[in-house]
């Protein structure tokens, strides 16, 4: 990187940090209704409701799934509702939701919750923070995506951390509701003050935006009935659906390779700083040689920690899997969130990354059951880590497919 692109990222924080940290923030607390934030519970909430991994595993996929098929209705909200309205009232639903989660008592309790969490958390919060970041932002949309995106990263090392703290001293319940608490205490104030439009950002609104790569702007429709869909669901797919399995069964992983909950928990700083690196790599890519070119080949890329975690041995390895499981995932991550507002342009960008999300949220749904089917029939570590890792691969060979551009029509002579 030149000096002269150092500077010039520097300019863009120095002038943007106030909506940058916005994204950031609605990221970093989208994290209780995250995989890894969600499984850290899972011992107890198997143990207290007597459930299986692939009971649990069904569990939440279910109320996954309905989650994934609601948010493609109220993901056009973002397109229609004033920014700091929509961002408030997705706060104090995830709030909510994850109070509810502290009260469940039976497995439809639990289906509830799940379902609350991932819709209000994984779902609104995350999409709404993309949508904002790709509809702000034009020349620097990769850059903003990836400096929202480490929210996640940060949420991954500090949350973990945090909520191990708490179950030293408090009943998992009461984790919960100290979760619940801090989304409010934090968020609501940040909704508030961070979320104006700043001068410097070159997107307008919700109509005078951008248009995709062929001069129009898509609707949700028109999207789903082209032929490319078909094609580029992978890119959305396969990162949710091997990423989810990683780490909602990481700690079936962690006793099958013989590696201690301390030392295995001990990679997720390592996969946060890689993760960091690699999403801020990635935007400046994409602002660079733009999404569309990038995003099969970052996709690819994530079969390349699934087949480390099979080959590792030693447990202090477990660090070069998290170090390239987070440089994978922060740069696919970075790269494919900005490909449909190129592809498609602007202007019914919430409605068509509803339904991108939703997507998205039926695969990180599908994984856990699938895997924790496999693991309670069992079948091997091989044979679970092949089911993940190839996902990847097809994903991108077909995303390469989709994203060529059609040939011009030839005009009769």
């Amino acid at each position: 990187m030149s000096s002269l692109s150092i500077r010039a990222n520097i300019t863009f924080v120095k002038s943007q940090w106030r909506f940058l940290l916005f994204g950031l923030l609605l990221a970093f607390f989208s994290s209780p209704g995250q995989t890894f934030f969600i499984s850290l519970f899972s011992a107890q909430i198997r143990s207290e409701l007597q459930l299986s991994h692939g009971d649990f595993g069904m569990i939440y996929a279910a109320g996954t799934l309905v989650s994934a098929a609601v948010i493609i209705f109220l993901g056009r909200l973002v397109d229609v509702i004033k920014l700091k309205t929509i961002s408030l009232i997705i706060v104090v639903s995830l709030a909510m939701a994850a109070a509810f989660f502290s009260l469940i008592s039976s497995m439809l309790t639990l289906a509830l919750g799940i379902f609350f969490l991932r819709l209000t958390g994984q779902g609104m919060m995350s999409h709404l923070y993309t949508t904002a970041m790709s509809r702000r932002y034009i020349a620097e949309r990769g850059r903003a995506v990836a400096i929202a995106t480490q929210g996640h990263p940060l949420s991954e090392v500090i949350m973990p951390a945090l909520i191990l703290f708490l179950l030293l001293s408090v009943e998992w319940r009461q984790a919960w509701q100290i979760t619940s608490l801090l989304v409010l205490v934090i968020m609501v104030p940040a909704c508030l003050l961070l979320s104006g439009r700043q001068e410097g950002q070159d997107g307008g609104g919700v109509t005078d935006l951008a248009t995709g790569r062929d001069g129009q702007h898509w609707t949700s429709a028109e999207v789903v009935l082209q032929w490319r869909f078909i094609l580029l669901a992978g890119l959305v797919l396969a990162p949710a659906f091997t990423s989810t399995g990683l780490f909602f069964h990481q700690i079936y992983f962690a006793q099958t390779k013989g590696i201690s909950l301390l030392i295995w928990t001990s990679g997720y700083p390592v996969y946060a700083i890689c993760s960091i690196f690699g999403s801020l790599i990635g935007g400046i890519m994409v602002d660079r040689f733009s999404a569309i070119r990038l995003a099969s080949p970052a996709v690819m890329a994530l079969s390349l920690p699934v087949l480390l975690l099979g080959w590792i041995a030693p447990a202090h390895l477990i660090w070069v899997y998290f170090a390239v499981f987070g440089l994978a995932q922060g740069t696919v991550y970075a790269v494919v969130t900005p490909i449909w507002a190129e592809l498609y342009g602007s202007r019914h960008l919430g409605s068509i990354k509803a339904i991108m999300h939703a997507m998205m949220v039926s695969a990180s749904a599908l994984s856990p059951a699938v895997i924790g089917l496999m693991i309670d029939a069992g079948y091997s570590l091989g044979q679970t880590l092949l089911v993940l890792g190839a996902f990847p691969i097809l994903a991108g060979l077909l995303g390469i497919i989709g994203t060529r551009p059609s040939r011009p029509k030839t005009q009769p002579s």
